[in-house]
């Protein structure tokens, strides 16, 4: 299963991104989650229980996020990077958010 977006209905967020494609050696992009607006990220929640490898998730301001290896002109430079240790469930709050102009890709 890909990346899933549900529209949430209360004041404490607008969206709920879930990505259960994340893990091993697999570097899938999942491009513009959140659509094309404008927005903040609270927190972010990773579930690496099945994995025996820690992992390290990227987030970019952009709607479109291919994995590069290169940092020039920061074109392969995520905004935020997450670490979620093997076999572990880790949570990242950020109180005042952080904002977001093109879209959330990961």
């Amino acid at each position: 299963m890909a990346t899933t977006t549900i529209s949430t209905f209360t004041a404490l967020g607008g969206k709920l991104v879930v990505n259960d494609d994340l893990g091993g050696t697999d570097n899938t992009v999942s491009n513009n989650v959140t659509g094309a607006t404008s927005g903040k990220i609270f927190i972010v929640q990773i579930n690496n229980l099945l994995n025996t490898d820690p992992m390290v998730l990227k987030i970019k301001d952009a709607s479109s996020a291919t994995p590069s290896t290169t940092t020039t002109n920061g074109a392969g430079t995520p905004e935020l990077m997450f670490y979620a240790p093997a076999g572990k469930t880790i949570s990242y709050v950020i109180p005042k958010g952080h904002a977001y102009a093109a879209g959330g890709s990961m």
